[in-house]
Formats: structure tokens, C-alpha cells, sequence
């Protein structure tokens, strides 16, 4: 009887320490902090741009912003960044606007004193990978993003 005892006061004990090093995301989950997990909970990981636009704006340099000051505070991730665009033009263009897009936002987090070096790539998946499939100005206005997506070292 003594062996469970002891055996449920270890468990209960290692839960609460797992529980003490995890910080709660938007929704009440908890997540390690550092982890990719909680980069996406807690950091607004999209920069939303406007139509047929490379260019951050305000709320956009905000998000960046807010990005950088996380990665300066977890100094063991690296990040890719991945531009988008909605399904207007061509697969070529698209292409080539969701690449500014993300080097935008690269360039934004290194001007702001992010180590380049953290930035392990840059890529551009045009229209392909929508977040919103529909054909109105919402789902436009949501695919036109860079997404920065956390890589532990």
C-alpha cells in the first residue's frame, strides 16, 4: 500500500512541476513556453497585406513587432517565413508577390535586431496553401499574409 501511495505522490508531483514550466495560449491550453506551440498561441504569427502589396502597414509592423520581441525572449528557435497570396493572377506572380511578402517581414524582424542568422528560410507558396477558400473580399483579405512559423534549434 505504501508502494502506490508513493507512487501516486511522484506522479502527482511530476505533473505539477510539467504543469509549472507551461504557460496557458489564447484558449486555455497549456504549452511549453518557447515551443513552436506557443509562438502560434500567443504571437500573431500572420502579417496580413493588402491587395497586390509587398509594403507592411501599420497594424502589419505591429504584428512583426510583437514576433520579434518573442524570438528575442526564446533565443533557441529559429523561424521560416512562408508568403502567401489570394487566387487573383497568376500562378508566376503569385509566386513571385508572396516571396516579397515574406522577405518583407525578414527584413522588418532584422531592422527591429533579430539575428538574420535565426531566419532559416523564405519561401513563397503563392495561392496554393489558402487559409479561406471562398471567393469574396474576406477570404482575399485572409490569404494575403506572410506566415512566420517557429523552428527549434
Amino acid at each position: 500500500m505504501e508502494r502506490k501511495s508513493l507512487l501516486g505522490l511522484i506522479c502527482s508531483a511530476s505533473f505539477v512541476l510539467a504543469a509549472c514550466s507551461c504557460t496557458c495560449g489564447i484558449d486555455g491550453t497549456k504549452v511549453a513556453p518557447g515551443s513552436p506551440e506557443d509562438f502560434e498561441k500567443n504571437v500573431p504569427n500572420a502579417v496580413y497585406f493588402n491587395f497586390d502589396n509587398y509594403k507592411l502597414t501599420p497594424s502589419a509592423e505591429a504584428r512583426v513587432q510583437a514576433q520579434k520581441e518573442w524570438l528575442q525572449t526564446y533565443t533557441n528557435t529559429n523561424i521560416a517565413i512562408e508568403g502567401h497570396c489570394d487566387d487573383r493572377g497568376t500562378q508566376e506572380y503569385n509566386l513571385a508577390l508572396g516571396q516579397r511578402r515574406a522577405e518583407e517581414v525578414r527584413k522588418n524582424l532584422i531592422k527591429h535586431g533579430l539575428d538574420g542568422t535565426r531566419v532559416t528560410s523564405v519561401v513563397s507558396y503563392g495561392k496554393e496553401r489558402p487559409v479561406n477558400t471562398g471567393a469574396d473580399e474576406k477570404a482575399y483579405a485572409e490569404n494575403r499574409r506572410a506566415v512566420t512559423v517557429v523552428v527549434p534549434r
